[in-house]
């Protein structure tokens, strides 16, 4: 067995916390290959690899370590090799972890393939310009449309089989996956879904309505996005909050499921509302 380890240095504890991982693993015999995250790296006492895609394709299992941003993206891009992840927490909340920082014994379940494997739903966003051109994106959290650097409402149209589902106007809107119904979308009003879930989530950032609602899609509809904004503001369209897409008027947006689906390494027992309310209960957002 071969892992490929991603620590997020930008995180203080991360270094120290990936060569105890690094010092497990070689106890267990295990072979390990670190990727260096950023130019900043100097603490990790072990060679570093600086192509995450070649490590993602020549390793079996990928060790993200750092909070749910830094398993996000491992997973992601883990997804498109078929690949397997395991996140490690050593940020906040950890909804997409499979170990907390002092759990490192239990990565002996690795060399044992004592571990379940939990499928994410992943959707795709395809965004074709004014001239036809098109852009594919992958989002394992969500994709979010969201206006610009003024304070100016936009209006946003959703079909489904050429139907009208609904008009917005709003700041924007989020098309969450049910793992992304922890992130942005549950801070703007929608529902929480189990991950073992396929849908789509769509929730209107701060509309300009006396109501308030998510529509909740099933996995087999397409979904057609137009956008009308303010000709003195501008709208994007974000990719799991790390691309950031330009869109006006003439832009024509589609979600729909993704062929690809992400592949978290679950060791413990525990469930998904335990560990919700555990997570929630340490930020204080339940009483």
């Amino acid at each position: 067995m071969k892992i490929a380890i991603f620590p997020n240095i930008y995180n203080k504890d991360v270094a120290k916390l990936t060569d105890q991982i690094v010092a497990v693993l070689f106890q267990l015999g295990i072979q390990v290959e670190i990727a260096k995250c950023n130019k900043d790296i100097e603490d990790i006492s072990k060679p570093l690899f600086a192509n995450q895609e070649e490590l993602i394709k020549r390793n079996d299992i990928m060790i993200a370590v750092g909070g749910d941003g830094t398993t996000l993206n491992i997973a992601k891009s883990s997804a498109l090799f078929d690949k397997l992840t395991l996140g490690i927490n050593a940020g906040r909340l950890g909804f997409m972890s499979g170990l907390e920082r002092d759990e490192l014994a239990l990565l002996k379940c690795l060399s044992t393939a004592d571990y379940e494997v939990e499928e994410r739903m992943m959707i795709r966003a395809v965004v074709t310009d004014k001239n036809g051109v098109q852009s594919e994106y992958q989002c394992l959290n969500d994709a979010v449309i969201s206006r610009g650097d003024l304070a100016r409402l936009i209006d946003i149209s959703v079909t489904c089989g050429g139907r009208l589902v609904s008009d917005n106007r709003a700041d924007g809107m989020i098309f969450s996956t049910p793992t992304g119904s922890t992130a942005y979308s549950m801070a703007a009003g929608g529902p929480v879904v189990s991950p073992d879930n396929s849908c789509v989530v769509a929730t209107p950032i701060c509309p300009h309505s006396l109501i308030n609602r998510s529509i909740v899609f099933s996995p087999d509809k397409t979904l057609e996005i137009s956008v009308v904004n303010d000709r003195n503001n501008n709208a994007y369209l974000s990719i799991d909050g790390k691309e950031s897409i330009p869109i006006d008027e003439e832009t024509k947006i589609t979600i729909s499921k993704s062929s690809y689906t992400a592949k978290l390494i679950k060791i413990k027992p525990d469930n998904f509302y335990e560990i919700l309310n555990k997570k929630l209960l340490e930020r204080r957002i339940l009483p």
